[in-house]
């Protein structure tokens, strides 16, 4: 068998882009993008050596289907002649210590797109979203104020088992994970969200000629994806809003198959979830912590940042 794995990836950052991207690029008829976003295969090494105990183990390597090599290698069995072969995980982005080596290793000097947000934007839009996904089978559902979530990152990191995701402050410091991609890989990308705010079609199309494919060519990008809160959009207008057109049909399906107290529960998390803006001196505060880091990336990528420290 003709094997085929990815000429280019996706590293994140997480809640900056990355699934808009992935779909846009999917879209394309010379790209070959899996219909799996996230195998996170790359990083599963980070995850393998924690083991059944550890709720990151059993998240990424239990519940992902790419869990082996072969996995990963069935993903893009598809992949016919097109050009560009890639996939989107973002989290190879912030441990990229492990990460490069294992890149290197599997696909050699791939190229890589990164697309970055104003680091105190995404932390919230990850906390908002982390609040969302908690669920019963999670042991670490998110259940406090974002404040305190910052105050207590550290001994969330040291303890090995809280998700990448909520290392809100963290994930944020983006320069040395940039440049450690920028040093290891020979065609780095670095995109913005801002530029997939203002003109999605100029960057995808900038993507494009980045992968050498057709630039020309138009996706439909009408409409943002994975946006925080990260709801099926219909499901999620039904719930916000009563007089939604499918009220009718889909209230009484959901009420029958989790309950009235569920349903009820549900639509206040969504609606609770929607109202919570940050604190202005929280920004402040994360403006300030980022500050030299913001500086420091602006330089290594030679784009104008400063709109990210007002």
């Amino acid at each position: 068998m003709d094997v085929k794995l990815p000429n280019f990836l996706i590293v994140g950052a997480m809640r900056s882009g990355t699934t808009s991207l992935w779909r846009y690029l999917k879209q394309h008829p010379q790209i070959y993008m899996p219909s799996v976003k996230e195998p996170r295969f790359l990083a599963s090494s980070i995850f393998l050596k924690l083991g059944d105990e550890f709720y990151r183990f059993q998240r990424v390597c239990k519940s992902d289907p790419t869990c082996t090599f072969e996995d990963y290698i069935e993903l893009f069995r598809n992949a016919k002649d097109e050009s560009a072969i890639g996939e989107a995980s973002p989290h190879y982005l912030y441990p990229h210590r492990s990460t490069i080596p294992t890149i290197k290793h599997y696909l050699g000097d791939v190229k890589i797109i990164i697309i970055l947000r104003n680091p105190a934007d995404r932390a919230f839009s990850a906390y908002k979203h982390a609040l969302l996904i908690s669920n019963k089978k999670s042991p670490f559902k998110e259940q406090l104020p974002f404040e305190k979530c910052l105050e207590i990152e550290e001994e969330r990191r040291k303890s090995e088992v809280w998700p990448m995701m909520n290392f809100y402050k963290d994930l944020g410091f983006y320069y040395r994970q940039v440049k450690a991609y920028m040093e290891n890989f020979s065609r780095v990308k670095v995109c913005l969200y801002d530029d997939l705010n203002m003109d999605a079609l100029g960057l995808i199309q900038d993507v494009y000629k980045f992968l050498e494919v057709d630039s020309s060519f138009t996706p439909e990008i009408g409409v943002k994806h994975n946006i925080s809160p990260p709801m099926n959009k219909v499901l999620r207008e039904f719930l916000l809003d009563y007089d939604h057109f499918l009220k009718k049909l889909l209230r009484p399906i959901l009420l029958n198959s989790i309950g009235i107290n569920n349903t009820e529960k549900l639509v206040n998390l969504f609606k609770n979830v929607d109202q919570i803006k940050m604190r202005p001196e929280t920004r402040r505060y994360l403006i300030d912590l980022y500050r030299d880091d913001i500086l420091k990336l602006q330089d290594l990528i030679q784009r104008d940042l400063s709109s990210w420290l007002k």
